[in-house]
């Protein structure tokens, strides 16, 4: 389990007007954004029963449910509860607690198994679902990745995060859509694991040292160069450990349990990541993000001066990366000194 900080043993009322609580909150999430905003303190049960207009009692069973969920909160008598600790399997109303933590408005559906969280954002925007909203999953049947690959999902540790939009707007506002939650992603990861030497590999992957540890799927219906619906998706390895991957994957792939040797909270990194998707998202919409993008790029690009093989189809061509254009594309310095820009394609080291 991912433990929350320890406090001293007392009790506070989290700040006057940052936890209010609406009629269409789901009161158990109501119960857990309140031991958020006072964490790593307790919370008066007196003072939940007043807010929530029921009896502590009401309050005790809350709590109780909780905690059958899988949440570890402590109670200490004469201070109130606790948040100790959560699982590795989602919980909707934490999640919804961390959302309104981040000051962040989303719905979110919370599986606990799907085909794919991206086929399931698909399926609610053709049947008129209200956008943005997340899809997430503890685990995939028939997970997806690029190019018509499958992307391993075992259940609990790992984050399946989809987030459908309806842009409606012209194909060229979107062009380095990908690339820019990518970038946008490996500098929140970085800043909440402390890790030195996450990057991003050109298109859609997040990698440290060369080893994946989370990729993005990007899809879109796209009518008269006009971006109708979109849905973005990402798988993060967590806190699966590498003994949980397949042979196939061991060499090439890590988690950010392995490389830290810690267990993140996933409610906290699903909420900060559908925070910085939307953001992301919005900056693009805005337009200007591609200048940004390629100033910041270098820093991030785990292709930077490497050698590197382009498949595209049939064809195939070797070169040494040299970062991105304004559109996105990857800048390959070919044998006879030429720059070739690529558009799509797998991209692999060479040595």
């Amino acid at each position: 389990m991912a433990k929350y900080p320890q406090g001293k043993r007392k009790r506070v009322s989290p700040k006057k007007g940052k936890v209010g609580v609406k009629k269409t909150e789901n009161p158990s999430s109501y119960v857990l954004r309140m031991l958020l905003a006072a964490s790593p303190h307790y919370v008066s049960g007196s003072m939940m029963a007043q807010k929530l207009k029921m009896s502590r009692v009401g309050v005790w069973s809350r709590v109780d449910r909780l905690r059958k969920a899988g949440l570890s909160i402590d109670a200490s008598q004469n201070r109130g509860y606790r948040l100790v600790a959560e699982p590795n399997l989602l919980n909707q109303p934490l999640l919804e607690a961390w959302l309104k933590e981040c000051r962040k408005n989303c719905k979110v559906f919370v599986l606990d198994e799907v085909d794919s969280t991206n086929s399931e954002a698909e399926r609610r925007l053709a049947n008129g679902e209200k956008a943005p909203f997340a899809v997430l999953a503890n685990t995939q049947t028939k997970g997806r990745g690029r190019m018509g690959r499958s992307w391993n999902s075992p259940k609990g540790g790992n984050l399946y995060l989809s987030m459908g939009f309806r842009p409606d707007v012209d194909l060229i506002k979107l062009r380095s859509f990908t690339l820019w939650q990518g970038l946008k992603i490996a500098m929140f990861l970085s800043s909440l694991t402390e890790i030195d030497g996450i990057s991003v590999k050109w298109p859609n992957d997040l990698v440290y040292q060369k080893k994946k540890i989370g990729g993005m799927l990007t899809e879109a219906s796209i009518d008269c160069e006009r971006v109708r619906s979109l849905i973005f998706g990402i798988g993060l390895n967590v806190n699966c450990p590498k003994s949980r991957f397949p042979p196939s994957l061991k060499k090439i792939a890590t988690s950010i349990e392995s490389v830290t040797g810690q267990t993140f909270r996933i409610h906290e990194i699903a909420a900060k990541i559908i925070k910085a998707t939307m953001e992301a998202y919005k900056d693009c919409l805005e337009g200007g993000v591609e200048s940004t993008l390629m100033e910041n790029w270098r820093d991030w690009d785990a292709l930077a001066d490497q050698k590197v093989q382009i498949s595209m189809g049939k064809e195939k061509m070797t070169g040494k990366a040299m970062g991105i254009d304004l559109s996105g594309g990857l800048r390959v310095k070919l044998r006879n000194g030429r720059i070739r820009v690529v558009q799509a394609g797998e991209v692999t080291l060479r040595k």
